[in-house]
C-alpha cells in the first residue's frame, strides 16, 4: 500500500505538528510558515539547546517543548515532525520520528550519504508513513515558469545548464556548517539545490561528474572544507550542465545570489537575481517576462512546500517532489565529491 495514504484521520482534523531543531532555517522560514496555518496545532518545539526550544515555542504559541527528541516522540498527539535541524542529524532523526509513527517533513539534503537516505526510505515504508523532502527551490514560482516553459517547447530541447548559487556563509568558524563531515561543505549545503533543480529542468539521468573545489575563506582551509566548486555533469542523451557555488562571494555583495542560463535547440533562457528581470530569447524574438520578487527563497515557497506535503497526507497522494528526486540530487552532489577526492571523472 502506497505510505501516503495509510492511517490518516481526515481532511476535517487539525493536524498536530511538532518542529525538532529550532536554528537558523526554522528561524528564517519554517516559523513564518506554521504561523500562517489556520487549520494545523503547533504541539511542541524540540531542540537540544533547551532555552531556544523554550524561546521557540512562546514564540509559535506551542503547547510544550522538550530538549531531548525521545521524550517528545512519547507524545501521541502528534502526527507529522518537521525535522530542521542540521544535515548529519536528517537520517537518525527521521528514522526516529518515523518508527514512533509520525509523517516526517525534513529539510534538503535527504541525508549525508545515499546509506542514510535508504535508511530513512525503509521506515518510511515500514511505518505506513509520509517522508517528504524540502527541496524548496522547486516551489519557488520562478522556477515553475521557467519548468514550463522548458517543458511546453518555447526553447526547443534543453541541451545545457549553468546554475550558479553564491553567498557569504555568516557562521562562525566552530558551526557545523564549516564541518565537511557534518555538512558536506557548500557542494552538499548548496549544490543539492542545483543538481536538483538541473534533473528537473533536464528530466533524464546524470551519467558522468567532474568536480573541483577550493578553499578561500579563512574558515575553510582552517576546517578543510571547500567554499567554492565547480561541478559538470554529462547526461545520458548528451545534455550537459554546470554548477557553480560557493560561500565565499564578498560579505558586502548580496545575502544570496543565483543565476541559470538553459540553452535549447530553438532558444535560450536566462535569469539572474542581480539583474531582476528574466529573459527568453527565441529564434524570432525576446521575451522579458515577471516570474517573481528578486530573492533567492522567499517565504511563500516554504509555505507552498509544506502546504503541498500536508495535502499529501490528508488526501494520500504522491507529493511533486518525491524521496527519489532527494536521492538523485544527493547521488549527483556525492559523484561530485568523490570525483573532488579522486581528481577524475566519476560515473554516477
Amino acid at each position: 500500500m502506497n505510505r501516503y495514504i495509510k492511517n490518516f484521520k481526515g481532511w476535517d482534523i487539525r493536524m498536530k505538528v511538532a518542529i525538532v531543531g529550532n536554528g537558523n532555517i526554522y528561524n528564517l522560514a519554517h516559523s513564518y510558515v506554521w504561523k500562517s496555518m489556520k487549520d494545523v496545532e503547533i504541539q511542541a518545539t524540540c531542540d537540544i539547546i533547551a532555552e531556544r526550544a523554550k524561546k521557540a515555542c512562546n514564540d509559535i504559541a506551542a503547547k510544550n517543548y522538550y530538549a531531548n527528541m525521545d521524550d517528545l516522540l512519547c507524545n501521541d498527539d502528534i502526527d507529522v515532525v518537521d525535522i530542521c535541524a542540521p544535515t548529519y542529524e536528517h537520517a537518525r532523526l527521521s528514522i526516529a520520528a518515523l518508527k514512533a509513527g509520525k509523517h516526517v517533513i525534513c529539510e534538503k539534503p535527504i541525508a549525508r550519504n545515499l546509506e542514510s537516505a535508504a535508511e530513512m526510505l525503509k521506515a518510511a515504508e515500514k511505518s505506513g508513513k509520509g517522508l517528504y523532502i524540502g527541496h524548496t527551490r522547486r516551489f519557488d514560482q520562478r522556477w515553475r515558469k521557467i519548468k514550463e516553459d522548458i517543458d511546453s517547447g518555447k526553447i526547443g530541447t534543453p541541451v545545457y545548464i549553468r546554475r550558479c548559487e553564491r553567498t557569504w556563509l555568516p557562521f562562525p568558524p566552530d558551526y557545523w556548517h564549516w564541518d565537511p563531515e557534518k555538512s558536506g561543505g557548500v557542494l552538499l549545503d548548496i549544490g543539492i539545490h542545483c543538481a536538483n533543480l538541473i534533473n528537473w529542468f533536464f528530466g533524464s539521468k546524470p551519467e558522468e561528474v567532474f568536480a573541483c573545489g577550493k578553499m578561500i575563506r579563512e574558515e575553510a582551509k582552517a576546517n578543510g572544507v571547500h567554499d567554492l566548486v565547480t561541478v559538470m555533469i554529462r547526461y545520458e542523451d548528451g545534455k550537459t550542465a554546470f554548477i557553480d557555488v560557493s560561500w565565499a562571494f564578498p560579505m558586502t555583495y548580496a545575502p544570496f545570489y543565483s543565476s541559470l542560463d538553459i540553452f535549447g535547440t530553438d532558444g535560450r533562457l536566462e535569469y539572474s537575481d542581480k539583474d531582476a528581470n528574466p529573459m527568453v530569447f527565441i529564434r524570432d524574438r525576446i521575451e522579458f517576462p515577471r516570474y517573481s520578487p528578486v530573492l533567492s527563497a522567499n517565504l511563500d515557497t516554504f509555505r507552498d512546500e509544506i502546504r503541498e506535503f500536508l495535502d499529501c497526507i490528508r488526501g494520500g497522494k504522491e507529493p511533486s517532489v518525491t524521496t527519489q528526486d532527494a536521492c538523485d540530487a544527493l547521488k549527483v552532489i556525492l559523484t561530485a565529491e568523490e570525483s573532488m577526492e579522486k581528481g577524475r571523472v566519476i560515473r554516477c
